[in-house]
């Protein structure tokens, strides 16, 4: 069963001509801020680029380890503030769906192989912290690669239908406000500043998690 999913996912990305010769040569763009290159080459697809884009959001949900508010950017920049949330919020719920269904029929041994155990820990603790809104707060969390809280709300076997609901008011503000910002980016993002933004991104989150730990060992 687990080989016939995977390869399952496997056929569907490369059934589509575009999105096979695209995934790894998108997603190199991506990761190395090169934007402007990204939509030449997205364009060039044509009537294949909002599938295209929409794979490679669900191939990040799964395992691809490249943080998806870049590919939400992206979208903004290549196909305008609202085609650009709309393409953005279809691979969101395509691939939270995808990795939820895996957790839930295939269970935690799998998910376990395909995520990191930090990832999943981090999903685990939002789920017992704020319960079925975790699946909100952590579409609002940008820089996070792959979906860890889909895969978590799998494992617990929340219902299907609250779940596309949570996802769904998760989705829409992030993917609004991300897209506007691609319709900012004039094109590529020069290696220093993007580098010099996630440094910040990660500091921050650094700083977060001391102040979290310091909080909790005084309360104790």
């Amino acid at each position: 069963m687990q080989a016939l999913l995977l390869l399952g996912v496997a056929l569907f990305a490369v059934a589509i001509p575009p999105v096979r010769h695209t995934l790894g040569h998108g997603l190199a763009l991506l990761a190395a801020g090169e934007l402007g290159q990204f939509q030449q080459y997205l364009q060039s697809l044509g009537a294949w680029a909002p599938a295209t884009s929409i794979a490679l959001m669900t191939a990040e949900a799964l395992v691809v380890p490249v943080p998806v508010t870049i590919l939400m950017v992206a979208n903004g920049l290549v196909f305008g503030l609202w085609p650009g949330m709309l393409v953005s919020f279809a691979g969101g719920l395509m691939g939270g769906l995808a990795a939820y269904v895996i957790a839930r029929w295939l269970g935690r041994a799998l998910v376990e192989r395909i995520l990191p155990a930090a990832s999943l820990g981090v999903a685990d603790r939002l789920m017992a912290k704020y319960g079925a809104w975790a699946v909100v707060l952590e579409r609002w969390i940008p820089g996070v690669p792959g979906d860890p809280v889909s895969y978590a709300s799998g494992l617990t076997r929340m219902p299907a239908a609250k779940f596309v609901v949570l996802t769904t008011i998760g989705l829409i503000p992030a993917n609004l406000v991300t897209a506007f910002l691609g319709t900012k980016v004039p094109g590529d993002v020069p290696i220093t500043y993007w580098i010099g933004g996630w440094t910040i991104v990660v500091a921050g989150w650094l700083f977060y998690r001391r102040r979290r730990k310091k909080d909790s060992s005084s309360s104790s």
